[in-house]
């Protein structure tokens, strides 16, 4: 018992450690109220060892909370402080009354562990396996999916797919910015089906479980079994399918069961945050068969539909704002439903502890972490003006999906300008134009400074719009 007890105090000092270095992450990767974020994890605790851990917490709100908003960023953190790049983490709901107990046998290493637990999934077909885990969120339906003119395509794609899977539109793909809804719509095809054909073998994973279970699988010699398990799935949906992008070995493992599903009549869903043509270093081949089926995109949401996002929301987590302070946000939080959807929680909350009434004013206060200033739009705005006068396009062209060649050249030196002069983070950029990701914003900068190397064209074509922006300052 002893030893239970010391580790428990290990599991805690660990536990401080992350949440004191978590306080330091993510000025570059998101602006946000620390000090709030940091009280969803009042009186959790940590239990586990090796590779494998369990953040406990006090109720399912939380969990939905951290695993929604904050998992990724966690875990990252405790990759750094262990050292140790394969820690994996997920969270819990402790009972009432009821403390995390380690078992008493004696432990495994954590190579044991992960080939024992491996073996278990990949050894067994789905037909020897009593439950089939389909890794798919309950919480995603077509029930609760708000349609406006942003996503109604994208939605009446998916419906008729979920209704008829494998005979109407596959592969499909759908994309869009950060936050859009994309998670939800490609999940809500899934639980659709899974009720209506229970007999399906549905499997939802991301890009990067796809790459960790591969890169297990070669290390602990279960390729076979790993090809086995993905090749008998009837119907495949992966989350951020960009992410391939640099992975030659995975993107060719991935092409074989692309093309072993394909080919046996299996349905294919995909998302990503561009088209299948803008994943930078992604195979032709690739490219091509995401293209195969139907692509439909989800665009940033108009002012009614995110007022009916609010609305939805605030039903689902008996929250009650005033409608001007939905209009201010509907108004204000321009491109990211889940964002925006943080906000009213965030309020909803403050409101319910606080015991005072939200008015635009709180709100302004309480969220200015994540309201752009007068002063950030207006440079914002103007960068993106002289940029698009100067390519001859418009800003609202740049901020679109549309690729003509002189809109791709604005958009990447629209992001390099922004970045360069108005000391945005990628995140914020990405916000900016379109609500694109991140990964696309680092893409668009590096494509200008790479080109500021070898083409003279580029620095006379920065220097005459920079020229622009001084004589109109």
């Amino acid at each position: 018992m002893p030893k239970i007890k010391d580790e428990e105090e290990m599991d805690s000092v660990l536990l401080q450690r992350v949440l004191n270095r978590f306080r330091e992450f993510g000025p570059e990767a998101r602006s946000r109220d620390l000090e709030g974020v940091l009280d969803l994890f009042e009186g959790a605790s940590l239990s586990g060892s090796g590779e494998s851990y369990i953040l406990f917490v006090g109720s399912s709100f939380v969990q939905r909370m951290i695993e929604e908003r904050y998992l990724s960023e966690i875990i990252l953190v405790m990759r750094e402080v262990l050292d140790n790049d394969r820690i994996e983490l997920t969270v819990e709901v402790l009972p009432q009354a009821k403390t995390p107990q380690r078992k008493k046998k004696a432990k495994e290493s954590p190579q044991q562990d992960k080939s024992k637990s491996l073996s278990g999934v990949l050894s067994m077909s789905p037909e020897q396996q009593s439950t089939w885990e389909t890794h798919l969120s309950p919480r995603y339906t077509f029930s609760n999916y708000v349609v406006g003119m942003c996503n109604q395509f994208a939605h009446a794609a998916a419906t008729a797919i979920a209704n008829n899977p494998s005979n109407t539109y596959n592969p499909f793909y759908v994309f869009g910015g950060v936050g859009l809804g994309k998670t939800h719509l490609v999940s809500a095809i899934g639980n659709q089906m899974k009720s209506r054909f229970p007999s399906l073998k549905i499997l939802y994973i991301t890009t990067e479980s796809f790459l960790n279970e591969m890169v297990t699988a070669i290390k602990f010699s279960k390729m076979n079994e790993f090809r086995e398990r993905y090749r008998k799935i009837d119907v495949l949906i992966v989350d951020d399918i960009q992410f391939l992008s640099g992975k030659e070995r995975t993107q060719e493992e991935f092409f074989y069961t692309f093309n072993a599903l394909f080919e046996n009549g299996k349905q294919i869903i995909l998302s990503s945050d561009c088209m299948p043509s803008e994943i930078a270093t992604l195979e032709d081949r690739l490219k091509s068969r995401f293209s195969w089926g139907l692509i439909a995109d989800i665009q940033i949401p108009d002012f009614e539909t995110k007022i009916a996002i609010l609305r939805d929301k605030m039903a689902q987590e008996g929250l009650a704002l005033p409608e001007e302070v939905v209009f201010f946000l509907a108004n204000t939080v321009k491109t990211n439903i889940r964002e925006l959807e943080g906000a009213m929680i965030r309020l909803g909350a403050w409101g319910n502890l606080m015991g005072r009434p939200i008015t635009i004013e709180v709100a302004r206060k309480l969220l200015s972490d994540i309201l752009p200033t007068t002063k950030d739009l207006a440079d914002v705005e103007r960068i993106l003006a002289e940029v698009a006068g100067y390519y001859g396009v418009t800003s609202k062209d740049i901020r679109s999906r549309k690729r003509t060649r002189s809109m791709v050249v604005a958009r990447h030196m629209a992001a390099y300008l922004i970045r360069d002069i108005g000391h945005k983070s990628y995140p914020e950029i990405g916000r900016e134009l379109g609500g694109r990701d991140h990964s696309t914003i680092i893409h668009s900068c590096k494509y200008i400074e790479d080109a500021l190397e070898s083409d003279p064209q580029t620095m006379s074509e920065i220097e005459q719009i920079k020229k622009r922006l001084e004589n109109r300052s």
